[in-house]
């Protein structure tokens, strides 16, 4: 794969303006929570949970996993502003910091993803520092967030993020032949899947930027990966639960995007990913074992969406730093906290 110009590592994303540190106990815990589709003229029922989670839970960062304004594309960036007012506000008003990758509700607005993706960035914790489209790499929500040793010596973990995009509709090959023309490209999982996926690039951004962390820290770096529409992997273990020990619900049928580009296999071939979540699937919630990566849904939050409202909730990761590999997570129900 070939090397960026400069390093594939801007100095922000290695120094997040909230720093992230493993507690004098050795752990860290992460709370994701994807698919809010709210606005400021919200459901409470949407804010309870994400709140009430936050509250029970004490995490040291919070992830949304997309799909997360639920305004129509003509409307303001004002309404945007006010809708994260109130939903910034469960990790704001504790000092909590924050990230998020978009969801395919997330692109596409008239102000332009740029300004969407800054205003995100603007709020005081949020940690969300992104590639630019002058390294080379598509998409405005795709990061690393380093978390250093409980003492600070050290990079201990990491969590990545890419971003999904939204309908395949507009990608163009490097010969100028649209790849879809109004059409769906045939999925190996749904038969006609519209969606987008993780780009080449981003593929190549996070292989060249994994290793220069690695170089950074002088050892592999153990890591979490976020993205909103799941690969097809997440289809493989759905058809075939008990080898990959299946735990959770599956009630919606996986539309995944419309081209596998390859984001599980990378993983597995660069050897530091450890788990990966996703939204997208409002009515799923498992985690299963896949070639030794835990992949895991996150449901829903929010209740003005698809899904079902005994399943609303989002997962918790706990991460020990003494064993930084073996990952452990579980999903947590809205219904136990509103």
């Amino acid at each position: 794969m070939t090397a960026f110009q400069g390093a594939a590592l801007p100095q922000q994303m290695l120094t997040p303006k909230c720093p992230l540190r493993f507690g004098e106990e050795g752990t860290f815990k992460i709370c994701v929570f994807s698919d809010l589709h709210e606005t400021a003229d919200y459901d409470p029922r949407s804010y309870a949970a994400l709140d009430g989670i936050i509250e029970r839970e004490q995490p040291d960062l919070v992830l949304l996993g997309g799909d997360i304004w639920n305004g129509t594309l003509d409307r303001p960036i004002e309404e945007l502003r006010a809708f994260l007012n109130v939903f910034t506000a469960p990790m704001e008003m504790r000092g909590i910091a924050w990230a998020h990758v978009l969801g395919n509700h997330d692109h596409g607005y008239a102000f332009g993803d740029d300004a969407y993706q800054a205003l995100f960035e603007s709020y005081a914790h949020c940690v969300s520092s992104h590639t630019t489209a002058e390294m080379g790499v598509d998409g405005v929500s795709n990061f690393v967030l380093p978390i250093r040793s409980h003492d600070g010596s050290r990079i201990a973990f990491a969590v990545w993020g890419l971003d999904t995009h939204n309908l395949s509709d507009g990608l163009v090959l490097r010969n100028g032949v649209n790849l879809r023309q109004g059409h769906r490209v045939p999925s190996p999982i749904t038969g006609t899947s519209h969606w987008d996926f993780v780009h080449f690039n981003q593929l190549r951004w996070y292989y060249t930027a994994s290793e220069e962390l690695e170089a950074l820290n002088g050892a592999p770096v153990d890591a979490l990966m976020i993205m909103h529409a799941a690969p097809l992997e997440y289809g493989i273990c759905m058809d075939n639960p008990a080898a990959v020990g299946l735990v959770g619900d599956m009630e919606e049928t996986l539309y995944s995007g419309s081209l596998n580009s390859g984001v599980v296999a990378t993983a597995l071939q660069r050897g530091d990913i450890r788990a990966m979540v996703c939204g997208h699937m409002h009515a799923d919630t498992f985690a299963a074992d896949y070639c030794g990566i835990k992949l895991c849904f996150d449901g829903s939050i929010g209740y003005r969406t698809g899904g079902r409202d005994g399943l609303r909730g989002g997962r918790v990761f706990e991460i020990s730093e003494g064993a930084t590999g073996d990952i452990r997570t579980r999903y947590v129900y809205a219904q136990d906290v509103i």
